[in-house]
Order: structure tokens, then sequence, then C-alpha cells
């Protein structure tokens, strides 16, 4: 029998709460942030006001790239660095087009499981996507952290 440690809604809703916060307190024009379970699905999903429908997609993609390659979208690239020196194409050869290596997409865990993702999009020069991202997994508090890949912490 298999034991599914997954972040919930209450997790979920702390990162975007935080997040959104942050984001109004230094005056941001607006950001995208999503909190996935460990399969990639949106447990919650917000963008501020004035952001376009395509920052959604982005934080979507980001989280779901973090939760299911069970590394931050930072680590992918390096991934695929290894993977073209062996001929592969990346996401094409994967068939999933949800792949992505923006900035801004962390795998969360606890302890040692991973336990879902974060991504953020919006972000720009003075406070990065990944910046916000960082804030995200603050905001999930004692015990929760991310890893830019499988070599940290596996």
């Amino acid at each position: 029998m298999l034991d599914y440690k997954t972040l919930g809604l209450e997790e979920a809703q702390r990162v975007i709460d935080a997040v959104i916060a942050y984001a109004r307190e230094i005056d941001h024009p607006g950001i995208a942030v999503c909190v996935v379970d460990k399969g990639g699905e949106i447990i919650a999903l917000a963008r501020m006001d004035g952001k376009a429908a395509r920052f959604t997609r982005a934080a979507h993609r980001k989280a779901y790239t973090g939760a299911i390659f069970e590394r931050d979208t930072k680590g992918v690239i390096k991934f695929w660095d290894g993977q073209a020196k062996q001929g592969h194409r990346g996401p094409t050869d994967w068939n999933d087009t949800m792949i992505t290596t923006l900035p801004g997409g962390y795998v969360v865990c606890h302890g040692k499981d991973v336990v879902g993702g974060v991504g953020v999009a919006g972000g720009n020069q003075q406070f990065s996507d990944e910046a916000f991202a960082e804030l995200a997994i603050e905001a999930l508090g004692e015990g929760f952290r991310h890893r830019v890949d499988w070599e940290q912490g596996r």
C-alpha cells in the first residue's frame, strides 16, 4: 500500500495569500501564482487584477513541471542539457506540452517527500518569479523546502 502525501487546500491558500499580499505591499503590477499537488493537478490558482490570462497558464506549467520532475524548473534545464548531449530533443521527446523551463517553478518538498509544486509568473527586474516562488515556500512554514535537482535531499 502506498502512502500518498500531497499539499492540501490550506497550504495552497497560505501560499497564494502570502504571495499576493507581498506583491500588493511592494506595489507590484501583478502576478499569477499556482499551487499543484504532487501529480501536477491544480489545488489553487490566482491572478491579480489587470494581469493577462496567459500568466495563469505559465504559472500552472511552472508548478506542474516542478511537481512532476521533482525539481525546480532551473534544475530541469540542467537535466535537459544532459539529455541533449545524448541526442534527445527535450520536451518534444517527452510528449508533454505542459513541461517548461521558465524560471519560477518550484517543487515543494516536506522532509524527503515531494508534496507538490508552486509556479509564479509576472515577476519583473525588481522582484523575479523565483523571488516570489521563494516567498511561497517560506509561507508554507517549517519543514517545507524546494530543490534545484534530485541530488538535493532525495
